[in-house]
């Protein structure tokens, strides 16, 4: 699989110029994994707003699902990360489990968030910096 998973960092900024152009350029090539759909629901403010925002998200992009073994992979990369440098380790939880759901599928990462550049110094992830 081609293309990239849009960290909730990117989305979240969609409606930034520069941003949004950039995410346009990438239609059809972006993806959403179920950890970054959980992350994006989290911010509904209602019921209703969450069933649009979810139907939003499953019309724009393509729903990617978490490899079988994605808590192993994430605490491997977590260990990784602490010894590759020092506080590293500390990157938050659902980065973790995004940067490895793109590497099983071979799917690259689109985001505004520094954990991705550091977690790319460890494993051949791609990440691509919005702005």
């Amino acid at each position: 699989m081609n293309g990239w998973l849009v960290d909730k960092s990117a989305a979240a900024r969609e409606g930034d110029p520069v941003i949004g152009s950039q995410l346009a350029e990438l239609a059809g090539e972006l993806h959403v994994c179920q950890i970054g759909e959980l992350e994006q629901l989290y911010s509904a403010r209602s019921a209703d707003d969450y069933q649009a925002l979810r139907e939003e998200l499953h019309g724009a992009y393509t729903i990617v699902s978490a490899p079988p073994d994605l808590l192993e992979r994430a605490l491997q990369l977590q260990s990784d990360l602490a010894q590759h440098h020092g506080m590293w380790h500390r990157t938050a939880i659902p980065d973790l489990l995004i940067a490895e759901t793109a590497l099983y599928h071979d799917l690259g990462v689109v985001h505004v968030d520094r954990d991705y550049e550091r977690i790319a110094e460890v494993r051949p992830l791609r990440a691509r910096r919005l702005g």
